[in-house]
């Protein structure tokens, strides 16, 4: 591939995560399951790492999420909430819990 056309793979990666991103976070209807979100966010990762020419406002290295839809209400945890850092086996949950106990 060259250039032209890594660049033109990449915007389009970047434009369907932002589309991705406004579902699960804005309207909370997912368009994918979280392993295959985070599978999509590694591939435009590793097209970074592989092209240094490729750079977004919008990359996930510059970006988290989405801004948080107006329909939640901020409430307090008595405990804090953790993410299951991309967990998707039950050994993964496992090596979850070992980090925080």
């Amino acid at each position: 591939m060259n250039k032209k056309e890594i660049l033109r793979e990449y915007k389009a990666k970047i434009k369907q995560l932002k589309k991705f991103d406004l579902y699960y976070y804005d309207k909370s209807r997912p368009l994918v399951s979280d392993q295959i979100y985070d599978n999509f966010k590694k591939e435009i990762l590793s097209l970074e790492k592989k092209n240094y020419f490729l750079k977004s406002k919008d990359s996930p290295q510059k970006l988290f999420g989405y801004k948080p839809s107006k329909n939640f209400k901020k409430i307090l945890h008595k405990v804090p909430m953790l993410s299951l850092a991309n967990a998707f086996s039950e050994e993964d949950l496992y090596n979850f819990e070992k980090k925080n106990i």
